[in-house]
C-alpha cells in the first residue's frame, strides 16, 4: 500500500504545472498566427512561463503600463516571444499586456521619401534609426499611461509586403488600463555608436554613403530622438545571436515564412499583385543597411539590459539570465 501511495506522489511529480497545462492550447494558436514553429510550445515550463511570472512581479503601483524593451538581432524570434509572453500575461495572469513592434512604427513611405530627399537616399529603405515616427511613438506611449478603464486607443500597423502604413481602421485598438506594453524591435533601446563612424564596413557605405552622411545621420538620431523614446522603457531585454553571421540565416527564414504567408493568402495571383519579398540575394544587399549598427548592438547590449536570452545557432535559447534580487 505504501508502495502504491509512493508511486502514485511520482506521477503526480511528473506532470505539467496547471497553469502551463491549461495556457498551452492559447500558446499553440499564438504560434500558429505567427506561422511560427509548433513545437516552440514545449518551451513553456522551460522559457514563456517563467519570464510571464518573472515579469508581472515587476508590476508595481506606478501609474500607467511598465514597458518591457525586448531587442534582438533580425530574425532571432522576438516577435514571437513578445507575443507569446503576452498571451500568458492575459490568459494566466489577468494581465492587459499589448505588444508593440518597432516595425509599425515606420513612418509613411511618403515621409521616408521625404526625409530622404532631405539627409540621404538610403532612408528609403525603411529599417534604420530615421525611418520610424518617432514622435508618433512617444505619443503612443504617453497616451498608453493615461489611458482609463473604458477609454480605446489605436496602435498603427505597418505592411511590409506594401512598403507603407497600414489604414487607420486596420489599426490595433486597445482598450485602457494596459498593465504591460512589450515594446520589441532589432533596435530598441539602442545606445549611441561612440566608435570612429568615418570608415565604411561593407559594400552599401563604400558606394552609397562614402562621405558618412547616412551612417552619421543615424548615429545622431540615437543621440537625440531614439533616445528620448527608449528613455521610456522601464526594462529592458535582449536576445543575443552567436555571431553576426548566422543572423543572414535567420532572416531568410524570416522572409521565407512572409512569402509563405503571402501565397496562402494570395494563392496563385501573388505574382500579379504589388508585394515585395525579397530574393536571397535581395536580402544579402538589405542586410547591410543593419550591418553596422547590428554589430554594435552584439558587443554592447549584453552588459546593458535587465535580462539577457543566449541563443544558439538554431535560434534556440540556451540561457536566461534575470537580474540578481536584492
Amino acid at each position: 500500500m505504501w508502495k502504491q501511495d509512493r508511486r502514485s506522489e511520482i506521477d503526480r511529480s511528473n506532470l505539467p504545472d496547471p497553469l502551463s497545462h491549461r495556457l498551452r492550447f492559447e500558446v499553440e494558436q499564438t504560434l500558429h498566427s505567427l506561422y511560427a514553429e509548433a513545437d516552440l510550445a514545449d518551451q513553456i515550463d522551460s522559457l514563456y512561463l517563467p519570464f510571464a511570472n518573472w515579469l508581472s512581479s515587476k508590476l508595481g503601483n506606478n501609474e500607467g503600463p511598465l514597458i518591457l524593451g525586448l531587442s534582438g538581432p533580425q530574425g532571432c524570434g522576438k516577435t514571437t516571444f513578445a507575443n507569446v509572453v503576452s498571451r500568458i500575461l492575459i490568459k494566466g495572469f489577468e494581465l492587459n499586456a499589448v505588444v508593440i513592434s518597432l516595425d509599425d512604427l515606420y513612418s509613411s513611405r511618403q515621409d521616408r521619401l521625404k526625409f530622404a530627399e532631405q539627409y540621404s537616399p538610403l532612408f528609403k529603405v525603411r529599417g534604420v534609426p530615421g525611418t520610424h515616427d518617432v514622435n508618433l511613438a512617444i505619443s503612443l506611449f504617453e497616451r498608453a499611461k493615461q489611458l482609463k478603464d473604458g477609454e480605446v486607443m489605436k496602435f498603427p500597423r505597418f505592411d511590409k509586403s506594401l512598403d507603407d502604413r497600414k489604414a487607420v481602421h486596420l489599426w490595433q485598438e486597445v482598450q485602457g488600463p494596459i498593465d504591460v506594453i512589450l515594446f520589441e524591435g532589432w533596435c530598441v533601446g539602442s545606445p549611441v555608436m561612440k566608435q570612429d563612424l568615418s570608415a565604411p564596413i561593407n559594400g552599401l557605405e563604400q558606394e552609397k554613403d562614402a562621405d558618412g552622411v547616412w551612417r552619421s545621420k543615424v548615429n545622431d538620431l540615437l543621440a537625440d530622438d531614439y533616445h528620448t523614446l527608449f528613455n521610456m522603457i522601464d526594462l529592458m531585454v535582449w536576445m543575443q545571436a552567436p555571431n553576426y553571421d548566422v543572423i543572414y540565416e535567420w532572416r531568410n527564414k524570416q522572409e521565407r515564412l512572409l512569402e509563405a504567408h503571402l501565397y496562402d493568402i494570395h494563392g496563385g495571383v501573388l505574382d500579379t499583385l504589388d508585394l515585395k519579398v525579397m530574393s536571397a540575394e535581395e536580402l544579402k544587399g538589405f542586410m547591410q543597411y543593419y550591418e553596422r549598427l547590428t554589430r554594435h548592438l552584439l558587443s554592447v547590449m549584453p552588459e546593458r539590459v535587465d535580462v539577457l536570452m543566449r541563443l544558439d545557432e538554431s535560434q534556440s535559447v540556451l540561457e536566461v539570465k534575470y537580474p540578481t534580487e536584492h
